[in-house]
């Protein structure tokens, strides 16, 4: 056999093996027959995650790669939960661990970044449902410390009537993009956590983004803390109805070590009393303002300002969330002040989110009682989710008998505040759930004929 036949020989073969090693590659793709099928040698876990109904999904999945299509659903949800929310993920997701190049856990402070890329096919999937990207976070110093605290989502696409819980919080641009972000907090029996979502103005089909930058506009908002844990990356479709088609064509994600500890300024706040535009008619002035809560858990000092014609002064070394001015030998009568406060972790400043102004009637050292609130009222707690002190204030409208209690989701009364006979006026306390379960609980102010209830989350 000639060199010229034996190199035509080599080069058939060769051919062979490359249309071999293509086929032994589509061979590859399979339907799934379980509800986790691991890929790639375990460096990911694709999960189809019916949870939200009982109605059948099927889908395909690429052994080893990261592709999966969901192939036909019965789903028809038509509000409130997800039916399903078939994903593939890197970390550890409810105790289903991925093996290979597995860098999580890795704590919040150690994270340099978290690039990853997703490309997927919507395929003109009828129903409701969303393409996104999510991320769990936990607590190590709580008493569970593998209950998960924070989720963030990152939406890229979405179609029908889709959108994420919580309200609106704000907006923030990064990586190209322009994010529309909404939060709340979530609870599911006596379990509770933070819900923070990205969604994209637009949609798109394909993006390369860093988690990292996601987490620290999260911790800028008070929804994540430095201390915290990421646990795991994933990303999927959430399917009210239908969703046949969705397609996850590419995906990948690190976890990159060696992030310098950041700090973070404690999260804006919002001012308590005097309520803006108050008239007082003594020189000694009780101001409140809600806590700040500061990213890196560090301590907070607060800074009281109050200004006028005649004055200019500053207080600082303040470590509670009130202070009470004496004004006798500065305030004037029949005169407007304002009035800010500053947190400190003693390195960033933020400033309350209002300046409020307080005018002085006939001031006297003698304090003469507030004005009389129009009608009985019971204000949110603050902060809420909280651990494990709250404060909640209340206004009545009228002298009389009043009762202010706790209970639990049971009815039974966890902590009585206040009970018995009180004068009109605003009422500040606090209250300490230091010796009670995480969960949700119920505030109830009642006074004569009239009843209000608030709902307050204890999360520990």
């Amino acid at each position: 056999m000639g060199k010229r036949e034996m190199s035509r020989i080599r080069i058939l073969l060769s051919i062979a093996m490359m249309v071999f090693s293509s086929m032994n590659l589509m061979a590859q793709v399979v339907n799934m027959t379980a509800n986790t099928q691991s890929v790639m040698g375990g460096e990911y876990i694709v999960m189809s995650n019916v949870w939200g109904a009982s109605t059948p999904q099927t889908m395909q999945v690429d052994l080893g790669g990261t592709y999966f299509k969901v192939t036909s659903t019965g789903h028809n949800n038509t509000g409130g939960t997800p039916a399903s929310y078939p994903f593939i993920f890197k970390g550890d997701h409810y105790g289903t661990r991925t093996t290979k190049n597995n860098p999580l856990p890795m704590g919040i402070e150690n994270i340099s970044s978290a690039p990853f890329t997703w490309k997927i096919s919507t395929n003109n999937a009828a129903g409701n449902w969303n393409c996104a990207y999510e991320s769990w976070f936990t607590d190590p110093s709580a008493a569970n410390p593998n209950t998960y605290r924070t989720e963030l989502m990152i939406w890229i696409n979405y179609s029908g009537n889709a959108s994420p819980a919580g309200a609106q919080v704000g907006t923030v641009s990064f990586s190209g993009h322009t994010w529309t972000v909404t939060a709340q907090v979530m609870t599911s029996g006596t379990s509770s956590w933070n819900y923070v979502a990205y969604k994209i103005n637009g949609v798109t089909d394909s993006v390369s983004l860093d988690l990292k930058d996601f987490i620290r506009d999260a911790l800028s908002r008070g929804y994540l803390y430095t201390p915290w844990i990421l646990r795991n990356m994933e990303a999927g479709f959430e399917i009210w109805s239908d969703g046949a088609g969705l397609t996850t064509n590419y995906y990948s994600a690190a976890v990159l070590g060696g992030g310098v500890p950041e700090n973070y300024a404690p999260v804006p706040f919002l001012l308590a009393t005097p309520i803006n535009n108050k008239s007082v008619t003594s020189a000694v002035i009780p101001f409140a303002w809600r806590p700040a809560v500061d990213p890196n858990l560090d301590p907070i000092e607060y800074i009281l300002h109050l200004s006028g014609p005649n004055l200019d002064t500053t207080i600082g070394q303040i470590y509670d969330t009130s202070y009470t001015f004496d004004g006798t030998k500065s305030l004037k009568s029949f005169t407007n002040y304002s009035w800010y406060v500053e947190a400190t972790d003693g390195i960033d400043t933020t400033q309350s989110t209002q300046q409020r102004t307080v005018r002085t009637l006939s001031v006297t050292g003698i304090e003469t009682g507030e004005q009389v609130p129009l009608q009985l009222s019971l204000d949110q707690n603050y902060p809420n989710p909280f651990n494990p002190i709250t404060v909640i204030h209340y206004s009545l409208d009228q002298r009389g008998w009043v009762s202010l209690k706790v209970m639990n989701l049971l009815g039974q009364v966890v902590a009585t505040l206040a009970e018995g006979i009180q004068e009109s006026g605003t009422y500040q306390t606090t209250f300490n759930a230091a010796n009670l379960p995480s969960g949700v609980y119920f505030s109830r102010l009642q006074s004569g004929h009239e009843a209000i209830t608030r709902k307050m989350t204890v999360m520990k």
